[in-house]
């Protein structure tokens, strides 16, 4: 048997291996790898293109979510009808039942105004919408004692008027904590101490229309009043309802201006008569 041998390659046997010059590898090797200054130039180029692509990725992004924001904003701006989500007021077509809840206010939530059964109640027209109070007019701060009234609602149709409850301690109308209606005074004295609430302004006598001791849906006692001053912040007329439970005084107002008046006045009434504190 032959025995395997190996060959040297003829090129490697007749050519004697090379020595490259540290010049020459200087040479290759500055051929072969980027400066150090080229690389930090590359790695600048290369974060600033991700900071642009990245800017450019939030820029669409924030865009497409404001754009899907504004009309929640603005349809959170516009009024609800509240014949939208209010139940029907039985025997009483058109109109809504408008009870609060035990989360509905500052006072409920405080147990300052409490339910017997229910907190408050009035009628309201379907078209009707409830307006955002600013906090200080609401007692937000100052619950569960206020030293001034406050307003438990208010709503609106521009096309027919507006009516809002006030609320007070009995004691801040100049009255003892517990007392009934009837020594608050007669329709007429009584009406001296809230007509500035009635009005947005003050009141003189013989603006008011009218003064009455009247009983309302619930079989409460009520003093009802007509006014008319042409000079009020909230309009030339006025209708209002006061009334007295657990210490508290509850003012409902319903104002509405000359054109207002003149295609309303029947639903306005029908609101006042509507009430229960």
């Amino acid at each position: 048997m032959q025995a395997l041998t190996t060959t040297a390659s003829p090129c490697a046997a007749s050519q004697p291996p090379q020595r490259v010059s540290r010049r020459a590898r200087g040479s290759c090797c500055a051929q072969a790898r980027p400066s150090s200054q080229a690389q930090r130039q590359d790695a600048d180029t290369m974060a600033a293109s991700r900071r642009g692509a990245l800017l450019s990725l939030v820029s669409v992004a924030g865009a497409s979510v404001l754009s899907g924001a504004a009309p929640q904003l603005a349809l959170a701006a516009s009024p609800v009808p509240v014949g939208t989500y209010l139940p029907a007021a039985e025997g009483m077509p058109g109109f809504c039942l408008y009870s609060p809840d035990g989360k509905k206010t500052p006072a409920i939530r405080a147990g300052v105004i409490k339910p017997e059964p229910a907190y408050y109640q009035l009628a309201l027209p379907s078209s009707w919408a409830e307006l955002p109070l600013l906090n200080p007019l609401t007692g937000n701060f100052c619950m569960p004692r206020c030293e001034e009234p406050w307003y438990e609602f208010k709503f609106e149709d521009p096309k027919e008027g507006t009516v809002q409850l006030i609320v007070a301690e009995n004691q801040k109308l100049g009255a003892k904590p517990g007392a009934t209606l009837a020594q608050f005074g007669t329709p007429e004295a009584v009406v001296n101490r809230v007509g500035n609430f009635i009005t947005g302004t003050y009141l003189d006598e013989e603006d008011v229309l009218s003064a009455e001791s009247k009983q309302l849906a619930d079989g409460r006692t009520y003093y009802v009043y007509e006014v008319y001053t042409p000079y009020s912040k909230t309009g030339g007329h006025n209708l209002a309802a006061f009334t007295t439970k657990n210490g508290l005084a509850y003012l409902l107002t319903v104002s509405a201006s000359e054109k207002q008046w003149g295609s309303s006045q029947d639903k306005l009434r029908t609101m006042v008569d509507s009430f229960q504190a």
